[in-house]
């Protein structure tokens, strides 16, 4: 591999603006099951709002799947979610990131189901930077071509719309917990 950066960026964006930014994303995630996951050099999916979305890069592709908390939790159900992971991405990639997106506080499987990524993700000593909660529905885009994780929800837009232009609060204001890893920056 070429010209790959070690450092994703995650970018906080109003609602038109990600749409506008992803306009060109054939890679829509609109399955929440395993057998929704995509993978490309691009890939986007909405509505998370109780689910769980994970997405992992290697530098050159994007592996993302939005999860609903019946199967994220349900103990029977994970070792397919998980062999979806591993046969989508070759999970010893130096390179390999990630980021997890979701879960609701007031929601007991949706809690269990983002944990049960967690726990995946540190097993497979993969980064990941986290955006958990929220009170809004989230929405997420992945471009290879700028290694930029595109993040929106209804609180960013309405902070964006009133003037607010720190990326770093947008994304503090817009979910209950924001873990950035090392590997990722806020732009």
């Amino acid at each position: 591999m070429t010209d790959i950066s070690f450092t994703s960026s995650i970018r906080p964006v109003s609602s038109d603006s990600f749409r506008r930014m992803t306009l060109d994303i054939l890679n829509n995630v609109s399955n929440w099951s395993p057998e929704g996951a995509k993978k490309g050099l691009s890939a986007k999916t909405d509505r998370i709002m109780d689910c769980t979305a994970l997405g992992l890069t290697d530098g050159e592709n994007v592996f993302l799947m939005h999860i609903i908390p019946e199967l994220s939790s349900n103990k029977k159900f994970l070792p397919q979610i998980f062999e979806k992971i591993k046969n989508s991405m070759d999970l010893s990639c130096q390179y390999l990131q990630g980021i997890l997106v979701g879960a609701r506080s007031y929601s007991r499987e949706s809690l269990i189901g983002y944990n049960n990524f967690m726990r995946f993700l540190k097993e497979h000593k993969i980064p990941f930077s986290e955006l958990k909660g929220g009170d809004t529905v989230h929405k997420i885009g992945y471009h290879s071509k700028n290694d930029e994780w595109i993040i929106s929800n209804f609180d960013i837009d309405r902070l964006i719309k009133s003037g607010e232009k720190d990326s770093k609060k947008l994304l503090e204001l817009g979910f209950d917990r924001v873990k950035i890893n090392k590997l990722d920056e806020i732009v």
